[in-house]
């Protein structure tokens, strides 16, 4: 089995403290096992004062993560801060495979190196999970990767982010391997042995009041939605009354229009429409999409992104179920307006009552998320990779006695 310990800091200014709590906060004395990996996640200034690396220096096992807009744990939460989540084992096992250079390689090469990753991962037997952590890119996106790992004959479980930074200047450190910075690197952390993780997924969005009747994607081409009903994207989009006469989505002061996608074989992505290409009627997403597909608009909703969260820790609760690593879609953030830090408090007051009912605290982390990557349960009951968006996804590797 595996357990989570987490360590939170927001001392990002004074190395020497922070790595100080990141260490008792753990107590890796009393805590680690034979076998142990840490995942951190980051404000970005932690590259700039080192605290990444004296981190890294400190703790006597491997570390990755990436660049966060806002974090949580059973320790703490903030938007400025550091979150190291501690894998640690006795009967499993942890081993890294990375995609280098991806800049410098086309998409062709990237899909042929995860292939021949998940090739390796698999050659004894095939890994009860790989969490993934993936840069942002233009050439090369989340739905790439998981329709690599998706078209073998028994796909590996991929439960991961795409690394998410929010800030007006451009950013090149988004990931962390040990000691060293990357912009453009694709980590896999394979996992082997006596685990069997679960996996949870809650939206933010209004599913049950959609602003749209279902319609069909009429015409699609990778992220760029042309036509719906046969009719081009922004016509249908006025239609609905969801955009106004001047291309502003009606009732909000930003351009995010979240969707539901329903697939013919039963499994549902969510997916966030961010911009009107220009010159053109068609709208651009963070994720694929297919033809033949349904769709239905919706509107961003600052409570349901509280009570999905409230919902999503509940359902851990009712299950017994422990050591969860969660990832939260950046866009739950703009919905909660001044309130960003609503969904965290959430969080840790269900953790709380989880604590109250079994005696027993809760080990979590939170970050924020560029797209979201979990398994869902198509029509025949297996498990498909899927980039989601607007979402709040969890994996669990624990049940209670």
């Amino acid at each position: 089995m595996i357990k989570l310990h987490t360590a939170f800091t927001k001392e990002i200014d004074n190395t020497e403290k922070a790595v100080q709590e990141i260490c008792e906060q753990l107590n890796l004395k009393e805590n680690q096992l034979k076998n142990s990996v840490g995942i951190v996640h980051f404000y970005y200034e932690c590259i700039e004062t080192g605290l990444y690396k004296a981190i890294s220096e400190a703790l006597p096992f491997e570390i990755f993560g990436c660049v966060t807009a806002y974090l949580a744990s059973s320790k703490g939460y903030g938007d400025i801060g550091l979150t190291l989540t501690m894998f640690t084992s006795d009967d499993v096992d942890f081993s890294f495979y990375t995609v280098e250079n991806m800049n410098n390689k086309t998409p062709e090469e990237i899909s042929n190196e995860i292939t021949e990753i998940c090739n390796k991962m698999s050659e004894k037997e095939i890994p009860k999970l790989a969490i993934t952590t993936m840069p942002p890119m233009h050439h090369y996106s989340g739905d790439n990767l998981v329709a690599v790992v998706n078209a073998f004959k028994k796909p590996i479980k991929l439960f991961g982010t795409l690394a998410y930074y929010l800030g007006e200047e451009e950013f090149y450190s988004h990931m962390i391997f040990n000691e060293r910075l990357t912009i453009d690197t694709l980590i896999f952390l394979a996992i082997h042995g006596n685990v069997e993780p679960q996996f949870h997924v809650g939206s933010s969005f209004a599913f049950d009041t959609p602003k749209s009747e279902p319609a069909i994607v009429t015409d699609a081409e990778g992220a760029v939605l042309k036509t719906v009903n046969n009719i081009t994207a922004l016509e249908y989009l006025k239609q609905q009354e969801i955009l106004t006469a001047e291309k502003t989505i009606t009732g909000s002061t930003i351009w995010a229009l979240p969707a539901i996608l329903t697939y013919p074989n039963g499994t549902k992505v969510v997916r966030a429409f961010i911009a009107l290409i220009e010159g053109t009627e068609y709208v651009l997403a963070t994720g694929g999409m297919e033809n033949g597909a349904t769709i239905s608009f919706s509107v961003l909703d600052g409570e349901k992104t509280i009570a999905s969260a409230e919902k999503i820790i509940n359902e851990l609760n009712q299950q017994k179920v422990n050591d969860a690593i969660l990832y939260s879609c950046g866009a739950r953030a703009w919905s909660l307006g001044a309130n960003h830090a609503g969904e965290a408090k959430k969080i840790e007051e269900a953790a709380i009552a989880y604590k109250q009912n079994h005696n027993v605290t809760l080990n979590y982390s939170v970050a924020y998320s560029g797209g979201e990557i979990c398994p869902v349960l198509d029509n025949e009951g297996k498990f498909i990779n899927t980039l989601h968006n607007y979402t709040l996804i969890a994996c669990t590797f624990n049940k209670l006695d």
